[in-house]
């Protein structure tokens, strides 16, 4: 579904990413892991269009996406969740769900906003609030949950568990899996949370000054212990 070739991406003159290179399958979930700085939001924004410049090749179904801009690819199917929620605080939960229905060009099968908030149980009783209301987990899970309500191929997912309570953590792991699971999404899951990481994708990517250091299986990871010391530890 999703491949990347030689990918380069750069803010200004500072060069982020350094020939960056993978393939995903329909369905496919994997885990970008590293340190801060280590290039996993850029390479999330890079597929997306959404900020860095980019050289080398984004390719959707064998077709190079070139200057597709970031709006075009959610009509293809891609839906990006970034680490800073966007959440707009000035309209209620259901309209923000409702509203990420509107960017895409599938006009069957989407889920009614009913049954998007029962597969998310922490917006049942919120349906109604403002945005700008929520704490700062209720708005992930609606980052989560607007993402899920375009039913998009793949969802890239930026750093979904930071500074949220472990219970958060988990409720959100259970809720990322069977949404997937749901509608057959794909997900690019870039994360700090080895163990978070783990319960959301079978496949994992490890990044380090931008460029991709490992890529295999989580028993591949485990099997090269010292790749958490080297890469991961603070």
């Amino acid at each position: 579904m999703l491949e990347i070739r030689s990918l380069d991406a750069y803010y200004g003159q500072a060069h982020i990413l350094h020939q960056i290179g993978f393939a995903m399958a329909e369905g496919e979930r994997i885990s970008v892991l590293g340190r801060n700085g280590a290039g996993k939001s850029t390479l999330l924004k890079s597929i997306m269009n959404a900020g860095p410049t980019v050289r080398g090749e984004v390719l959707l179904d064998g077709k190079a996406l070139g200057r597709t801009s970031a709006s075009d690819r959610v009509r293809l199917g891609m839906s990006l969740v970034p680490e800073d929620r966007r959440i707009f605080t000035h309209i209620t939960v259901a309209e923000n769900i409702r509203l990420a229905q509107q960017g895409t060009e599938r006009k069957s099968g989407l889920p009614a906003i009913a049954d998007v908030v029962a597969m998310f149980p922490m917006l049942k009783d919120l349906v109604d609030r403002m945005g700008g209301q929520l704490s700062g987990g209720q708005q992930q899970m609606l980052a989560v949950a607007r993402s899920v309500a375009a039913r998009p191929r793949l969802m890239l997912l930026d750093e979904p568990t930071e500074g949220l309570a472990p219970v958060i953590v988990e409720d959100m792991a259970a809720k990322i899996v069977e949404a997937c699971d749901a509608y057959g999404t794909a997900l690019l899951l870039a994360e700090q949370n080895v163990w978070f990481a783990r319960q959301c994708t079978s496949r994992v990517m490890l990044l380090d000054s931008g460029s991709l250091v490992f890529s295999g299986s989580w028993a591949d990871f485990d099997a090269s212990g010292e790749l958490v010391e080297r890469y991961l530890a603070v």
